[in-house]
């Protein structure tokens, strides 16, 4: 199986994730984490005028910004292993602090963000749909 196939199949939105007309990011807080997100979060945005998509070339920008999506996820993915990794291979021996205190930190730092893009996509992938256009998953050039 070709590998592009294989990573693609691991970005597109699984059944699962979908709760009747929802997501299940909306039901763990995932908008109250993207509007206080500190780099990139909705208040921030606003503040600095910050432009995410933009509106005259909307649909390119969409497909754009879906691929962007997927590399911060990857890049979270990888930040989750490596704190993991680190965590583990601390010389001292671990607290039950640092046991409920580091998971916790990885929870914000790396798997939140990964739910916010996984559910940025979905809402990308809606958009274009409502517009009559494809999802990137149904291209065989993406």
């Amino acid at each position: 199986m070709n590998f592009k196939i294989i990573k693609l199949s691991w970005y597109k939105p699984k059944r699962f994730e979908f709760v009747k007309d929802k997501t299940i990011y909306d039901f763990i807080g995932i908008r109250l984490f993207k509007k206080y997100l500190p780099t990139s979060g909705d208040i921030v945005r606003k503040r600095r005028n910050i432009i995410q998509i933009n509106t005259k070339d909307k649909i390119n920008e969409l497909y754009r910004y879906e691929k962007k999506t997927r590399n911060y996820e990857w890049r979270h993915i990888i930040g989750v292993f490596i704190f993991c990794g680190l965590t583990l291979m601390l010389d001292r021996k671990l607290t039950i602090f640092d046991w409920i205190f580091l998971p916790l930190f990885n929870l914000y730092i790396n798997i939140y963000p990964i739910f916010l893009q996984r559910y940025n996509r979905i809402r990308i992938i809606n958009l274009l749909n409502k517009n009559g256009y494809p999802s990137p998953y149904q291209h065989k050039t993406i």
